[in-house]
């Protein structure tokens, strides 16, 4: 490895260390690659299994009057909380507006009520998910238990529980692999300068940018830092990038 990546790899991981306190244990819903997300890309990233799967189950209620709609709904979703501690391989949570998975607790600060598509209906959503092994994980097993719970469910009234058609994947605390992606960089990196030789150097721009991550497969998702590097004759001493809106 050259004394440039050595020197880069080192403060990368410097930076990382002195911000470790700060990271958190949050759970964050993978969301799929987009095309155009996918094809950027970089060529190191860390590949990993996701942490959990997750069934987005949509609870209705068109009982007429709201305070009885809302009790049917509360009722529900307390029966289903009884039922995934007797199960214990089965959790409960909500997705907020920032993609964070958190725990369901049933109240009006957690559970948001919405009116449905019909008169006097009301509806909220909340995922049942459980942990995704480390090895050997069977995908649709794993769906087909979801699914199961959610039928074993007596709803309370005129209470409806509806599950999606397809399963996400959320990762805990994506900020722990950080070191392992800049690892990854830098020996493709390496590799690169060592199969160009002495008569070129590699560039290397946005490494120092959070790391990212998105969906592959359905167990499967990638974390990365979106860097790019030009590779230059060892000669020039400066350069311009102009990108392709310029």
């Amino acid at each position: 490895m050259t004394r440039v990546f050595v020197r880069l790899l080192a403060l990368c991981l410097a930076a990382t260390s002195a911000g470790a306190s700060a990271q958190s244990m949050d759970e964050i819903i993978v969301t799929a690659a987009k095309r155009d997300e996918s094809a950027r890309l970089p060529g190191a990233y860390l590949r990993r299994t996701g942490d959990f799967m997750l069934l987005e189950v949509t609870v209705t209620n068109d009982t007429r009057e709201f305070a009885a709609r809302k009790r049917e709904i509360y009722d529900t979703l307390k029966a289903m909380l009884a039922a995934a501690n007797r199960d214990g391989g089965i959790e409960l949570s909500v997705i907020d507006e920032n993609d964070l998975v958190l725990p369901l607790r049933v109240d009006d600060a957690t559970v948001s009520l919405a009116p449905d598509s019909r008169p006097d209906t009301s509806r909220t959503s909340i995922n049942v998910k459980t942990r995704i092994p480390a090895s050997g994980a069977n995908s649709l097993a794993l769906i087909a238990k979801l699914k199961q719970f959610v039928a074993s469910i007596k709803p309370s009234g005129r209470t409806q529980l509806l599950s999606a058609g397809s399963v996400e994947i959320s990762i805990v605390n994506p900020l722990q692999y950080r070191e392992q992606v800049i690892e990854l960089f830098a020996t493709d990196a390496a590799r690169v300068t060592k199969s160009l030789g002495e008569d070129y150097r590699v560039i290397v721009r946005g490494i120092d940018q959070p790391i990212r991550w998105i969906r592959m497969g359905v167990l499967d998702l990638a974390l990365f830092v979106p860097y790019q590097y030009d590779v230059i004759p060892a000669t020039v001493n400066s350069y311009s990038v102009i990108s392709a809106d310029d």
